[in-house]
């Protein structure tokens, strides 16, 4: 029998046995995903109902997200009310996490700033990295270790990750970007405040045009100096406008390949922490009307997922579990069910 691939339709995709074998041979230990409460604010979801429907799932990786505007949105008051529920929720049933830290964090905006510090600092600036600014910069730096210091004897909390794609300049962050020395910086003092068995994880992309990007040699090499684990984030149909998509060229598949290469040479993790699972449309912060879309499907996310897994990359952390709810709870399982079947193969 052959490995059942959800169709854009009902029904399932039989693949050829002799894929499949190829296929088994080649799957990550562990499937993961990434939950934000910030992105359930947006499908008008309730936070706590939409991460047990993922414990309910049986995910034992999950990346959170600490969120500045959210836990210090007064300058001198925080609120740790969301994290910690998730955290222990974590915990209690035995899901590895790894937590981000810093002014960027998975999902839009990206950099999370409280409305003082806004207020108070030039946060849009794309001339320079954002850190330029000094007390910005310590701002972040007394946050990291808040949060790090609160979290860090939490024993599922295995990765700590370091910023959000750090070093690229892309327009979902509307261009604006850290320094190297400044990440440099962040790392040192996660890694003095961190429990030995714990380890760092940077985040980076392959831009799908141009294909040969130096940025992103530059930030993989940083990455790869840096830290213990290395994550890339990959999309397959990116929107350049209304009607027309951005997908990749097989330089890009290769570059994938031969990161992967690398790290395995020099014995760090090579991690997908964000492979495609949810729609990304055009003028669309959240794509909700239908089920499939020319920029993913349930039938291209398993098959994205597949030709990651054969190229290495382990663990691979799915991306839009928050969507894959909304869409169960509007009567639309196929996300839902694919994923399922990804997790109990």
């Amino acid at each position: 029998m052959g490995i059942l691939i959800p169709r854009e339709s009902k029904g399932y995709l039989l693949i050829h046995e002799n894929f499949e074998r190829n296929v088994i041979m080649h799957l990550p230990k562990r499937v993961g995903t990434t939950f934000s409460q910030i992105q359930c604010g947006y499908l008008g979801l309730d936070p706590q109902e939409t991460f047990n429907q993922l414990v309910a799932m049986g995910f034992k990786l999950i990346r959170l997200c600490s969120y500045w505007h959210e836990i210090q949105s007064v300058r001198q008051q925080f609120n740790f009310s969301i994290l910690d529920w998730l955290i222990n929720q974590a915990q209690r049933h035995g899901i590895e996490v790894v937590l981000t830290v810093g002014m960027k964090a998975p999902r839009w905006p990206e950099f999370h700033f409280p409305e003082w510090i806004k207020d108070q600092h030039n946060t849009n600036r794309i001339d320079m990295p954002l850190d330029v600014d000094l007390a910005l910069a310590d701002l972040t730096l007394n946050f990291v270790k808040l949060i790090v210091e609160r979290y860090r004897n939490v024993s599922n909390i295995r990765y700590w990750q370091v910023e959000n794609e750090p070093l690229t300049r892309l327009q979902v962050g509307a261009g604006r970007y850290v320094s190297e020395e400044f990440i440099r910086r962040e790392i040192q003092l996660v890694r003095d405040l961190i429990r030995p068995d714990q380890k760092i994880l940077l985040t980076n992309t392959v831009t799908l045009w141009p294909p040969l990007s130096q940025e992103d040699e530059q930030s993989f090499q940083a990455s790869l100096a840096l830290s213990d684990a290395v994550g890339v984030n990959v999309y397959t149909k990116v929107p350049r406008g209304p009607n027309s998509y951005i997908e990749p060229s097989p330089v890009y598949w290769r570059k994938l390949k031969r990161w992967e290469t690398r790290l395995q040479a020099t014995r760090r993790e090579s991690w997908v922490t964000e492979s495609q699972a949810e729609p990304w449309e055009a003028n669309k912060l959240v794509a909700v009307e239908k089920v499939n879309y020319p920029s993913s499907s349930p039938k291209a996310a398993i098959e994205l997922f597949y030709r990651l897994a054969q190229s290495g990359y382990d663990p691979i952390l799915l991306w839009g579990c928050e969507y894959w709810y909304w869409q169960e709870k509007h009567g639309y399982t196929a996300w839902k069910d694919m994923v399922y079947k990804l997790l109990h193969y």
